[in-house]
């Protein structure tokens, strides 16, 4: 499981997939390149991307692309509803529920994860073009106009 490869080590990517064998278990693929939040500067606070815990409250953060973390309590989350279909961890309160100040120290960590998943979208564009894939085509793939399309990322 992942939260188990997460006790082994100190680094996992989003590429530490499980994937599914040909008999139908789920196995591990570990990846040579490793991210985490040690490779990442250290003065600065990083969030998880679906719980909003900070990193000096969690045992360990994984980073994805896109400034995309996720904790090793998030994990154990996923791991619970993969294995069993719900979990028995009790959930985070709603965001409705943060005092003020809760919900104005995260605006910054949301806006970072917005801007990440941003950036990638821009990269992916970029492979697209330069493999000479239409505007028409990927506004297409976006739900939006070719000149919509061009207008955001050219």
């Amino acid at each position: 499981m992942l939260l188990d490869a997460l006790n082994r080590q100190d680094t996992l990517t989003v590429k530490d997939l499980l994937t599914e064998g040909g008999d139908g278990e789920c196995q591990w693929e570990m990846s040579e390149s490793r991210a985490s939040t040690a490779d990442l500067p250290q003065a600065k606070i990083y969030y998880c991307s679906f719980c909003l815990r900070p990193s000096d409250e969690v045992a360990k953060l994984v980073a994805g692309h896109g400034r995309i973390f996720i904790c090793d309590e998030s994990i154990a989350t996923c791991n619970d509803y993969i294995l069993t279909g719900k979990s028995d961890r009790p959930p985070r309160a709603p965001l409705e529920e943060a005092p003020t100040e809760r919900l104005l120290s995260l605006l910054k960590p949301i806006e970072e994860t917005v801007a990440g998943k941003s950036n990638q979208l821009q990269s992916a564009v970029e492979t697209l073009r330069s493999r000479r894939v239409s505007w028409a085509h990927i506004g297409q793939a976006l739900g939006i106009s070719r000149q919509a399309a061009w207008e955001r990322f050219s």
